[in-house]
């Protein structure tokens, strides 16, 4: 197998290095674009949390289900782990407000209230 030369190995690394700015930049766009959505076509509604999962070490989700127009759309939200004041984990059952896109109801946001500060997805 042949060696790289140096100056090759550093275009590589540069090369992998745009490739993963560009990815987190295309991200961030599109969560801004669906943000901006939302807020330009807001319906309300209200959800009810179903779910509350344990991902990784760090990682938990809520998952929620909320109805528009007869449909059940299903969201969910990356969270730190924490309790309802009922002492319900994830306050799985307890119902919070939702925002979402009167063009696409599947693009969504939930608002957790008092419990807003365990969020860990960034809206814009």
């Amino acid at each position: 197998m042949k060696n790289l030369s140096e100056n090759q190995e550093k275009g590589i690394l540069f090369s992998v290095l745009i490739i993963i700015v560009l990815i987190i930049i295309f991200g961030i766009n599109k969560q801004c674009e669906e943000d901006q959505e939302i807020r330009m076509f807001k319906g309300v509604t209200e959800a009810t949390i179903t779910k509350f999962q344990h991902e990784n070490l760090t990682y938990y989700y809520i998952e929620y289900e909320y109805l528009v127009e007869g449909k059940t759309y299903i969201g969910s939200v990356g969270v730190e782990k924490f309790k309802c004041e009922n002492g319900k984990l994830g306050c799985v059952g307890e119902k919070f407000k939702v925002n979402y896109s009167t063009k696409d109801p599947s693009k969504n946001t939930i608002d957790l209230g008092i419990y807003e500060k365990y969020k860990r997805t960034v809206e814009f």
